[in-house]
């Protein structure tokens, strides 16, 4: 059972979710400027413009040797623009109250802005100068590699990233996820400021974005600025790449010798996209299966201080285990039996209503924000084959039934990979490639 500080709070919004279409979704349109789709929420109760522009493509659109240098195009286009040098740049976001930042991951990397109505224009012509008139300043791209390559040398020294680093590697090897968004120590070392500069006119194209934004401007302020900016991008070129699920996986297991007080584990199995049917009943499953973990070994055997089961939301999609234990095989024939128990016997309607309650409660409470919003928007739109099948995402999770959760369990949670960094003496390979 979920540990909930108060149920008044899920009752107070149960209302909320129990309506056929929820408040937070309303009022979304979606449209083309230029070519370039936009998805667009007016919200007049605050002040807050969220803007999230996508570059689609991911790991797809990257090679051994280029890995990295997206993720570094854009966390270098707020650092010198062709009308703001570095610190003219940072005197505006500051004086504007502008907040500009960019990430990248497996699917597409995004830049993204957050400003308040009242410096919208000028918030704007900031985010519009980094995203296509970047200067990329030698002196700042040596800084960040710098930066960027000590954090990688020193991956290794955290169990956990090391872990998901290895885990990652092992599992989508020779798939397009092989190839790291934010680079490798070989990758990173060999980039050059004019293969930025490269990367950036080839990516830059309008059939590559997506532009969402959630706020208090109007959508024919917006028109206009997307028009007289982004629309004067190159309208083919660089295109995005699609990828393919992990269809069959080999149970096996990676062990990894170090020397610490506990061994850190964790399992990879082959899980249904967004785009999948199946996605509402096995995210259910998913999280029903985390809580019985948390219950069983954590709680009552006091096997661990850290037990989970998780799912991703990537085009190919992979679902997780994960503890640290003293004692692994001990510990992972618990897991192992709650996944069984998962499949074999059907929960009861209560428990399956309140973990459903429960995970739409947090799902909206993710988008209180207009930037959490726009992620959510965003993250639809590409990944699950529109912004509008949030509605159906809901809808389907709000019908998973206790069949639907034995069903997703039995297809979806066995033949994992795992990786273990700590004392192979106390690993039982047999065990783990039973899985």
């Amino acid at each position: 059972m979920k540990n909930i500080a108060s149920w008044i709070s899920v009752a107070a919004i149960a209302c909320v979710l129990a309506s056929p279409v929820n408040a937070q979704a309303t009022g979304v349109t979606k449209f083309s400027v230029s070519g370039i789709p936009v998805i667009f929420k007016p919200v007049r109760a605050n002040d807050v413009v969220a803007v999230r522009m996508y570059l689609r493509g991911g790991s797809a659109n990257l090679s051994p040797q280029s890995s990295g240098v997206e993720l570094m195009m854009l966390g270098l286009t707020t650092q010198g623009t062709q009308k703001y040098s570095k610190d003219a740049f940072a005197s505006k976001v500051v004086e504007t109250g502008t907040s500009i930042g960019a990430d990248a991951n497996y699917d597409y990397s995004v830049l993204t802005l957050q400003a308040v109505k009242q410096h919208w224009a000028a918030a704007w012509d900031l985010f519009t100068q980094a995203a296509l008139k970047p200067t990329f300043p030698a002196s700042e791209l040596e800084l960040a590699k710098g930066q960027t390559l000590n954090g990688l040398k020193q991956l290794q020294d955290d169990p956990d990233s090391y872990l998901t680093y290895l885990a990652d590697s092992v599992f989508y090897s020779a798939h397009p996820y092989a190839v790291r968004p934010g680079g490798t120590l070989g990758s990173v070392a060999g980039i050059t400021r004019q293969m930025i500069v490269d990367w950036h006119r080839q990516r830059m194209t309008r059939e590559n974005l997506l532009i969402v934004v959630v706020g208090n401007v109007s959508k024919a302020d917006l028109t206009a600025k997307i028009a007289s900016t982004f629309g004067n991008l190159p309208a083919k070129g660089g295109a995005a790449l699609s990828v393919k699920g992990v269809a069959s996986v080999k149970p096996d297991v990676l062990v990894v010798k170090r020397d610490l007080p506990t061994n850190y584990i964790t399992g990879y199995f082959s899980a249904a996209p967004p785009s999948s049917a199946d996605y509402a009943a096995l995210r259910v499953a998913t999280d029903v299966l985390g809580d019985r973990l948390f219950e069983e070994v954590r709680t009552k055997r006091n096997l661990t201080y850290a037990v989970a089961a998780g799912l991703e939301s990537r085009a190919a999609n992979r679902g997780r285990l994960y503890v640290t234990a003293v004692e692994p095989d001990t510990t992972m024939k618990v897991i192992f039996s709650e996944v069984r128990r998962l499949r074999n016997e059907p929960l009861s309607q209560e428990t399956l209503s309140e973990n459903v309650m429960v995970f739409l409660t947090n799902f909206w409470s993710g988008q209180q924000t207009n930037m959490g919003q726009a992620a959510e928007l965003g993250a639809f739109e590409l990944l699950s084959g529109g912004w509008q099948n949030m509605e159906r995402f809901v809808r389907n999770v709000r019908n998973v039934r206790p069949a639907d959760v034995q069903r997703v369990a039995r297809q979806y949670k066995q033949h994992g990979t795992f990786v273990v960094i700590g004392d192979p003496a106390k690993i039982n390979r047999g065990l783990f490639t039973s899985f």
